[in-house]
């Protein structure tokens, strides 16, 4: 029996030189995936930013919510003064 001296197309082949195509497909790849990892970073820095404001607004709402409770809380205390005013005075006439 006589081996061949070529690869039968059965057989895996494998060979120690690397093609260009190969090399332009690999800077390709990493470049993608370099574009698709700063993609991440711009959407997470602007969502960063996005929530900072958020939060700044909801501490300015908080802010004004608590100062309209305050103004509402004098408002009924003064209210309430002046019922007791009106109900002794009643009281006192009768």
């Amino acid at each position: 029996m006589t081996e061949q001296a070529s690869p039968s197309p059965d057989r895996w082949h494998i060979d120690k030189g690397i093609g260009v195509a190969h090399i332009l497909t690999t800077i390709g790849l990493v470049i993608g995936g370099m574009l698709y990892i700063t993609g991440h970073d711009n959407r997470i820095a602007q969502n960063e930013l996005n929530i900072r404001h958020l939060q700044s607004e909801r501490i300015a709402d908080q802010d004004r919510t608590e100062k309209k409770f305050d103004e509402l809380k004098t408002d009924l205390r003064m209210i309430n003064n002046k019922l007791d005013r009106l109900i002794e005075s009643q009281s006192r006439g009768r």
